[in-house]
């Protein structure tokens, strides 16, 4: 910024004008205070400066007549000069052809900026000024927003002021720029508070300065000696401080802006931003409030139609703020909201953080009824977003609200989600105790939607943990019950969990029919997170059958729709299984760069079924490659995730995982081990595709240990089940069983 300014104010155009503009206390003047001493600046402008701070009440005629004594002019001369037009004019003619930079800082009205436009052809002109419209009036193109600063400039300012004390407390120090929100007065008055608590030898001071500035009343009031050089002040406040900044804008504007103002501070601050039409019915007041506002430099626009308050202002206007009936407005808009925009999952994201604020007030002030609502229609959002930690606060708290006001579909529903938040976390006991909860509640009292989802969850969350015969029976009166209400979406999510349960019972051509309606299902009601679960498991079914081209289309698709909807627990899935069919085709690279993506987003979310099938998919890619150290290290974290879980299917398929690995390393004996146990957890809950796999691995190992009987009997057993599947290892055990029948 510094550098632009430079080189616009040294371009030589014909009184050339710049201006600042910004927020109170966001470092304008300290801008212009380092370009006034800038050696470039100093030697281009040979013939000097001249400096202005006007203030909110400018006595224009003194302040001029300071720049007439400073240009030489005589007193007498000035006598007879007793309108600000007049001695402008004669300013004027006195600077004539120098080159000068002339400074009009803090200015409030357009007109005082404009009495000092006295510079000739060869001048500079650099406003600051609080107000967006002041600066553009008076340098059009040349006006400069100035922004906050980041979070890492605030700690180089703060290391400048404190450099010991950011040595020595830097999260603490962190954390204080992020309470200001980043603006270099409130950091410059932090940083010199804390310089003037620090003593090595008395280290409880700083901590006590410390827990001091943790109070946001304590922050506005910290002060420092004002400028010699700025008077913006009023001359009875001689210390500045942020309190006193803010104050001055808020004063400037009439008591409805003042109270719009006190509104707005409910929402939460920069970065955040909130509609207009929020704004408007939480503060109960004309647009035309919003523009004084914004025009005052207090509201800041956030794009079309959005605005944010930074969070000194927030703060400041926060402490004053005592119309309780803000806080009823902002929950019924946010209730309102969330029951009109349930489905547009842009939306809900835009307005996330004001959502999550308006639960807050409805949880503290204990508005139940609306807690409870729109938590209900939120919930789904933030498990689709990955968003679990606080979907389940939230539920949390509306199953409490639904217990008080005895709602028994609230409370249903609240099991519910708070199950299906425990399942995508992996701890499946707790997501069956819920799911078992809430089909209690649901049974008694007649909730039959909420009964098929409970069902429909419950019937998944058992099939993970091995138990096919009560996963069959929950999927079947789940979708028995969806076909009798006539609803289509929920008998498609019901279709899917049927067709997992009896693909794991070795039924695969059942399985097939059953995917391939409900996959037609979803496309006619355009589901799409179920054509993503269908074309995810439809590309699975082909990629095992060996038909790895054909299934990378189903994976693409499904890919492409989780994008669009930002669900980021399918797209780790599809990019997981995507990962393994580059893997077949030995497109090791890519297949890597899949299941990293996978595991990122796996992990973002906290999701440990993806996180353990992701591992387990680029320890194979390290165990192809050879790289056998990185592949174990990813299969234990995998296998260690599956058993912290108790999830049967993907400890036994990580076990032959294992047991491939130590194959390729010749180690027999640990190889047996790993097949063994993946054959005895597939064996307990009845995974017959694991079973087959484990037999295939324990086949081989007899073959190598010259134990001809046991080699052909497994290998038999494991080509029964494949074949059934139509498993693209059919082909491996076939030649396997012609190898037994010459040795033998």
């Amino acid at each position: 910024m510094l550098a632009d300014l430079k080189r616009r104010l040294c371009s030589g155009k014909n009184a050339a004008l710049s201006a600042l503009y910004g927020l109170p206390g966001v470092g304008k003047t300290a801008i212009a205070v380092e370009l006034a001493r800038d050696r470039e600046i100093l030697d281009y402008f040979r013939d000097g400066l001249l400096w202005v701070g006007l203030g909110i009440n400018p006595n224009l005629l003194g302040l001029l007549g300071r720049w007439g004594t400073l240009l030489g002019l005589a007193p007498y001369e000035m006598e007879t000069l007793t309108t600000v037009a007049a001695l402008a004019k004669t300013l004027s003619s006195v600077i004539g052809t120098r080159r000068m930079l002339l400074v009009i800082d803090d200015a409030w009205r357009i007109e005082d900026a404009l009495a000092f436009q006295v510079g000739g052809v060869n001048c500079a002109h650099l406003v600051t000024t609080r107000f967006p419209e002041i600066a553009l009036q008076f340098a059009h193109d040349g006006s400069t927003v100035v922004h906050e600063l980041s979070e890492d400039e605030g700690m180089s300012l703060l290391a400048r002021l404190a450099p010991e004390v950011v040595a020595s407390k830097p999260g603490e120090v962190r954390s204080l720029v992020g309470a200001v929100g980043g603006l270099p007065l409130a950091l410059t008055l932090v940083g010199r508070y804390l310089w003037s608590h620090f003593y090595k030898d008395q280290p409880y001071r700083l901590s006590a300065a410390l827990s001091t500035l943790q109070s946001i009343e304590e922050l506005l009031r910290l002060t420092q000696p004002a400028s010699a050089s700025h008077t913006a002040m009023p001359a009875e406040a001689p210390l500045s401080s942020l309190q006193a900044v803010i104050n001055m804008s808020d004063q400037h504007v009439a008591k409805q802006a003042q109270d719009t103002l006190r509104a707005l501070s409910i929402f939460p601050s920069k970065p955040n931003s909130f509609p207009e039409e929020a704004a408007l019915a939480v503060a109960h007041t004309p647009v035309e409030t919003l523009d004084t506002l914004a025009d005052a430099g207090l509201l800041e626009g956030s794009g079309a139609g959005r605005y944010t308050l930074h969070q000194t202002i927030a703060d400041y206007a926060r402490l004053q703020r005592t119309d309780t009936l803000v806080e009823e407005r902002m929950v019924s808009f946010f209730t309102l909201f969330l029951a009109t925009h349930a489905t547009d999952y842009n939306a809900l994201e835009r307005e996330t953080d004001n959502i999550l604020a308006a639960f807050q007030i409805a949880y503290e002030r204990k508005m139940s009824e609306q807690l409870l609502r729109g938590v209900v229609t939120f919930a789904l959002y933030l498990e689709v977003r990955g968003h679990y930690s606080i979907a389940e606060t939230q539920l949390v708290r509306a199953r409490q609200a639904a217990l008080d006001a005895a709602d028994q579909a609230g409370l249903a529903f609240t099991l519910l989600h708070l199950g299906r938040i425990a399942e995508r976390r992996g701890v499946l006991n707790q997501a069956e105790q819920l799911y078992s909860e809430g089909l209690t509640v649901a049974r008694q009292s007649q909730l039959r939607t909420t009964l098929v989802d409970l069902l429909a969850n419950l019937s998944e969350v058992v099939l993970n943990l091995g138990e096919y015969g009560r996963a069959e029976q929950y999927a079947q009166e789940g979708l028995d019950l969806a076909r009798e209400l006539g609803d289509q979406q929920r008998m498609c999510v019901l279709l899917k969990s049927l067709a997992e349960v009896i693909d794991c019972h070795g039924q695969f051509e059942r399985g097939d029919e059953l995917y391939r309606e409900g996959l037609a299902l979803a496309r006619e009601i355009d589901d799409r997170e179920m054509m993503c679960l269908y074309l995810q498991n439809i590309g699975a079914k082909a990629s095992k059958r060996g038909k790895h081209e054909q299934a990378m289309p189903y994976y693409q698709e499904g890919l492409s729709l989780a994008r669009e909807m930002r669900h980021r627990q399918r797209m780790s899935a599809l990019l997981s299984n995507m990962g393994m069919v580059s893997t077949r085709m030995q497109h090791y690279a890519q297949a890597e760069a899949y299941c990293q993506e996978s595991l990122s987003l796996a992990r973002t979310i906290g999701h440990s079924v993806r996180m353990g099938n992701a591992l387990q998919n680029l320890g194979i890619i390290e165990r192809e490659r050879g790289n056998f150290a990185q592949a174990e290290a990813y299969f234990q974290e995998s296998l260690d995730l599956a058993r912290e879980m108790g999830h049967r299917w993907l400890t036994s398929e990580t076990l032959c995982e294992y047991g491939e690995y130590y194959l390729a390393q010749n180690k027999v004996e640990d190889a047996f081990t790993a097949f063994a146990e993946a054959y005895a957890v597939a064996r307990g809950f009845g995974g017959q595709e694991l079973v087959a796999r484990a037999l295939y691995g324990l086949a081989r190992i007899a073959l190598l240990k010259k134990d001809f009987v046991a080699a052909r009997q497994q290998a038999q057993e494991s080509l029964a089940i494949f074949e059934t599947e139509r498993h693209e290892k059919v082909a491996e055990v076939k030649q396997l069983l012609a190898a037994l029948e010459n040795s033998m």
